[in-house]
């Protein structure tokens, strides 16, 4: 028996090291996009057998800590309990993107001003062979219109100067590797990596005067790889604007 939950123990964090295993693999150039997705989510846009896997995990270790408990095995228990809460987590990450995907169209490249979007100058270079090119795909255009009728351009009362340092202060708030920053051009680019898989995504802003004074903020957000971005480009670029909007005092109440 003791043999048995040993081995039930070991095979419940068997898909945890599974997943840890090709994450690190990814980041590191080890493993493939299409590798790492493909055993999280099924082309189908469905679950992949590595979810799967990890909430049957969950409930194997738990089984496992509740019959350890009663041989009276505390130490072993919490291991396996702490297993469980491991599995879990790692699984609910996954799934919350899938279930996020099933609600945004299919897209990674989200702009402002889809008619002259900005254009990545200083990160462009960044994009090797197999990503998505910095090019505006224009293909893009009706689905972002019909998911994402907020993303406008951002017009404000302050003068352009002064909306690029907010501007600034916005894309550092938000975690950006700033690449470049041209006050006199009036563009920011700059960088976002997520944490866990290390997906990265380019931000370029641009700033011009407006038409009738103040300044007109266009904003544009690209995943490097990737068919969708599962909503985070346009999440990205309305905390940009939240944050200028705050920045500058024009904000909701100002």
């Amino acid at each position: 028996m003791k043999k048995m939950l040993n081995i039930g123990l070991l095979l419940g964090l068997l898909p945890a090291l599974i997943y840890g295993g090709l994450t690190i693999g990814y980041r590191m150039g080890l493993v493939s996009l299409s590798t790492l997705f493909g055993t999280l989510l099924t082309a189908d846009r469905g679950l992949g057998w590595l979810i799967i896997a990890l909430f049957a995990a969950t409930l194997l270790e738990i089984v496992v800590g509740l019959a350890l408990l009663v041989g009276k095995r505390g130490g072993a228990a919490g291991i396996a309990f702490l297993a469980a809460v491991v599995s879990l987590a790692m699984a609910l990450g996954p799934l919350q993107m899938f279930r996020a995907g099933q609600d945004v169209p299919p897209i990674h490249d989200i702009t402002t001003d889809p008619s002259d979007p900005p254009a990545f100058v200083a990160t462009a270079d960044e994009r090797t062979e197999g990503m998505n090119p910095p090019a505006y795909d224009t293909e893009q255009t009706a689905q972002q219109l019909e998911a994402y009728p907020d993303i406008v351009p951002l017009e404000v009362k302050a003068a352009p100067g002064q909306a690029y340092e907010a501007a600034l202060s916005a894309a550092r708030g938000i975690g950006l590797d700033i690449a470049a920053a041209d006050r006199a051009a009036g563009r920011i680019e700059g960088t976002a990596t997520s944490r866990w898989f290390g997906f990265k995504d380019d931000v370029v802003i641009r700033i011009r005067p407006g038409a009738k004074g103040g300044s007109l903020i266009d904003m544009r957000s690209k995943s490097r790889v990737g068919k969708s971005d599962i909503g985070a480009n346009a999440a990205r670029l309305r905390e940009l604007r939240e944050l200028i909007l705050d920045e500058l005092g024009e904000g909701k109440g100002a």
